[in-house]
């Protein structure tokens, strides 16, 4: 988080703390489905935990943050390709 611009930082903040109480994860049953429809797309290539990541940003219409200097290219022109951020 220290390594995000300062307004960035601010916006990362204040949306952990107005996480809702509860948090639910994506069932494995929802993504691998999601990731095996992406394998021939935009998902070829990655490995698996970027292409998780693809399958859980297109089923939850999701924008993915990455740390500034650990950004992943594939992953991001996979997000492009999918419409995705």
């Amino acid at each position: 988080m220290l390594s995000l611009p300062p307004a960035r930082r601010q916006s990362a903040l204040r949306s952990i703390l107005e996480l809702p109480e509860e948090v639910e994860i994506l069932s494995w049953q929802v993504v691998a489905p999601v990731i095996a429809n992406q394998l021939d797309g935009p998902g070829r290539g990655l490995n698996l935990l970027a292409r998780e990541a693809l399958a859980a940003a297109s089923v939850l219409g999701a924008t993915v943050i990455m740390a500034p200097g650990n950004e992943h290219r594939l992953l991001l022109e996979a997000l492009a390709a999918a419409g995705l951020t």
